[in-house]
């Protein structure tokens, strides 16, 4: 496999981070750089001269230290909250029998999203375009549960897809905004699906499985069932929002909230001791207050937030939560102590908080930005179809002989 350079970038509403990487070599040679962000809220661009300048000091720091060229097309993450999910199944059948190629999972790829288009109406045309289709399952004939369906004999082909559309003005927004600091815009990821491949095992399999994804003002989940997603949902809820909340109740400023969350912070009330006293700044005055209330206040948010999860999931299919089998925690909130305890209770299932190991990169608020080499290594995968593109017949079709060895070479550096 040819080693190709990977530029990253995630628009945060705290931080900018821009990252390089590799992908075809064992070494990925991860570099991450991070500036304040400024004009980007919840992942929308408010100010777009300000987001300009942000990130255009990111990757000033990300060019001084880097140890080779910063490629000009950049993967940008995009949040979950301009995005909309969908699950598929179209089928194309053959004149006759046939062996199933690339081309053929292109058409029923591009059959599904026409339908699809068509069903939602107009006005979702108007204003979404695809972001992924990621195949459940390919059924060949009559035998299904079929991954890669390439080289199968039949005479028709369906997939089960599940789909996610991006609003079309986000990721206009975002390429004006690359093409003003010199770069194109070469594709978008799911923000929690990047983040699921920053700590996917593939020794595990993800079924009935949920995982959650919590940034600074955006909650996404995604729901796993027989290894593949069948549910995302987004909910508009943060660290920011327990700062505010913190801020609003203790009439405090917003570094010492931020203070008394990274010190005494804690998703469970109930772990904390009652005789604990700790200090809070209010202007000239220090008052002190048990640390159960800075716990209290923290949990009545947090468990708020796991119940509209629950309600989300039970809107969907009630079999969800009562099958669930194990719950992973990612991002900021993933770092709070005792999230694991307040989880656990409100879904009744096993909770993991995963590390994070791969280059020098331990931090689990850095997932999304990772997952984002390993998702983009996983299309280059012959074996398993991570993500349908529109490019599969170019890039991969079977062909055989010294010329066309030239021209895959040649198709994988454009």
């Amino acid at each position: 496999m040819l080693e190709q350079k990977v530029l990253t970038i995630d628009l945060g509403t705290s931080e900018v981070r821009v990252a390089l990487s590799t992908v075809g070599t064992k070494e990925r040679n991860f570099l991450v750089k991070k500036v304040p962000s400024r004009g980007i809220k919840g992942g929308n661009i408010t100010n777009p001269s300000s987001a300009k300048d942000s990130l255009k000091q990111a990757l000033s720091k990300l060019k001084i230290e880097a140890p080779y060229a910063v490629p000009l097309d950049a993967y940008v993450i995009v949040p979950g909250g301009y995005v909309l999910s969908y699950e598929v199944e179209s089928k194309i059948v053959f004149p006759g029998m046939k062996t199933v190629s690339y081309n053929d999972v292109n058409a029923v790829k591009n059959k599904a999203k026409d339908e699809l288009l068509k069903r939602l109406g107009q006005t979702i045309r108007m204003h979404y375009d695809v972001l992924h289709i990621i195949p459940q399952e390919f059924i060949v004939g009559n035998v299904g549960g079929i991954q890669n369906p390439i080289g199968h004999n039949g005479e028709e082909l369906t997939m089960k897809a599940f789909v996610v559309l991006a609003t079309k003005s986000y990721m206009a927004t975002v390429s004006n905004l690359l093409k003003e600091v010199g770069l194109r815009l070469k594709g978008g990821v799911l923000q929690s699906l990047a983040a699921f491949y920053a700590i996917r095992d593939e020794k595990n399999y993800y079924n009935n499985n949920l995982f959650i994804y919590s940034g600074a003002r955006n909650t996404e989940v995604l729901y796993f069932k027989e290894d593949k997603p069948i549910l995302l949902r987004h909910l508009p809820f943060g660290t920011e929002d327990l700062l505010s909340h913190l801020i609003q109740k203790l009439k405090v400023g917003r570094k010492e909230a931020e203070r008394l969350y990274l010190e005494y912070g804690s998703a469970y009330a109930f772990s904390v001791s009652k005789e604990e006293i700790v200090p809070v700044n209010l202007g000239s005055k220090v008052l002190k207050v048990p640390r159960l209330l800075i716990a209290a206040l923290i949990h009545e948010k947090l468990k708020g937030l796991f119940k509209d999860i629950k309600e989300k999931l039970n809107s969907k299919d009630s079999a969800l939560l009562s099958n669930l089998n194990r719950v992973y925690l990612c991002g900021g909130l993933a770092k709070l102590k005792d999230i694991e305890l307040l989880a656990e209770k409100a879904f009744k299932a096993p909770i993991i908080v995963p590390e994070i190991k791969e280059s020098g990169v331990d931090d689990i608020t850095l997932a999304p930005i990772l997952g984002v080499t390993r998702y983009v290594d996983s299309l280059m995968d012959r074996e398993r179809l991570t993500d349908v593109r529109e490019d599969l017949s170019k890039s991969h079709e079977r062909n055989r002989g010294f010329f066309s060895g030239i021209l895959r070479f040649i198709l994988d550096l454009i």
